[in-house]
């Protein structure tokens, strides 16, 4: 029986593991120097961030102004006013995704709550993340998750930050990545079987 467990567990690692992440630059490495603090970039822009459409407003491509997810270069999505970014990947039709980020913000100035709207094939979901205890040095990244089923070969994934007022200190952006995964009913019924397995070996090993 635990040979089993484990060998369900490593067929979906590898299954997972093998899909490679279909966003470019995810983390904002590959871009024009932002500098040691950061620099203001306005849309519409196609060509500053490596992958990356600003479709409108403007953001800080930060550079070490404060502690990134990964890498040393992130978003913050409000530079001068909220913005949007979009880029566009190859999927396969009736496949389904997972995209993951990581989500902070900017904790220099109100609003303490800020919001992402993350859309990817017409699957639209708002996060939030709220800045109270945390410091550019302890930005306290979270990390966000969206599945949706592609409806086409291209796929637009978008971020659009709606914090609202002052437009100044938005959410914070990095590390974000798309990979081909199973349904999502799939992964609950292995999970959940797996821990039926699990449950009933402890009350075998009792009676």
């Amino acid at each position: 029986m635990k040979k089993l467990i484990l060998t369900a567990i490593m067929i979906f690692a590898v299954t997972t593991a093998a899909n490679a992440n279909l966003i470019t630059n995810g983390s904002f490495e590959n871009g024009i120097d932002p500098g040691a603090s950061f620099k203001t970039i306005s849309g519409p822009d196609n060509s500053s961030i490596t992958g990356w459409e600003i479709l409108y407003g403007s953001v800080d491509y930060i550079g070490g102004y404060w502690q990134a997810a990964d890498g040393s270069r992130s978003l913050d999505m409000e530079g001068n006013s909220p913005s949007a970014i979009r880029q566009s990947i190859n999927t396969v039709v009736g496949q389904h995704y997972l995209l993951t980020f990581y989500m902070a913000g900017n904790p220099d100035g109100l609003p303490s709550t800020k919001v992402l709207l993350t859309t990817a094939d017409g699957t639209s979901q708002q996060f939030n993340f709220t800045t109270t205890g945390h410091s550019k040095t302890n930005m306290g990244w979270a990390l966000m998750t969206l599945y949706f089923t592609a409806t086409g070969t291209e796929t637009a994934i978008t971020f659009a930050d709606e914090s609202g007022d002052p437009g100044y200190y938005g959410a914070a952006l990095d590390n974000i990545s798309v990979n081909a995964v199973p349904e999502p009913c799939t992964m609950l019924l292995l999970g959940s079987g797996l821990a039926g397995v699990a449950a009933f070996r402890r009350k075998f090993k009792k009676a």
